[in-house]
């Protein structure tokens, strides 16, 4: 369902229906973020190395690696992310999985809230009150 401005709304079971999709790439996301600083570490180190006086070819070959593999994950985040976005779904937070539903409850808009690691989407809160707003549905 359309809400305003052509933003998606869902129902609750239109919420749990998309789920199987919104964990794919949620599961995604928060392992991509988790790599990240582990990723730009080793670009800065593999650099450091690679800059020294006296450096081999090799060093700078890890050094194009470690690029390569933060690049590519970085693009793969911001995939995940977008597929999120075009299916209506806000991503909350990218370490622990937290996304939102816009939705209505009793003709208010409110968000449908779920975590990865829930089996299905099971509380709401009001927009603003987030995680800690949380009810039961």
């Amino acid at each position: 369902m359309l809400g305003l401005v052509g933003t998606r709304t869902y129902r609750l079971h239109e919420a749990n229906r998309v789920l199987p999709e919104v964990r794919r790439l949620v599961g995604q996301i928060v392992e991509l973020s988790g790599q990240l600083d582990e990723l730009t570490d080793q670009v800065r180190i593999d650099e450091y190395r690679m800059r020294r006086q006296g450096a081999t070819q090799s060093e700078a070959e890890r050094f194009e690696e470690s690029t390569t593999a933060l690049r590519g994950a970085e693009e793969d985040l911001v995939a995940a992310v977008g597929a999120l976005q075009e299916m209506g779904v806000e991503l909350k937070d990218s370490r622990t999985g937290l996304v939102d539903f816009l939705s209505y409850r009793d003709g208010e808009l409110v968000e449908l809230c779920w975590q990865l690691g829930e089996d299905r989407v099971a509380h709401w809160h009001h927009i603003g009150e987030g995680f800690r707003g949380r009810k039961p549905v």
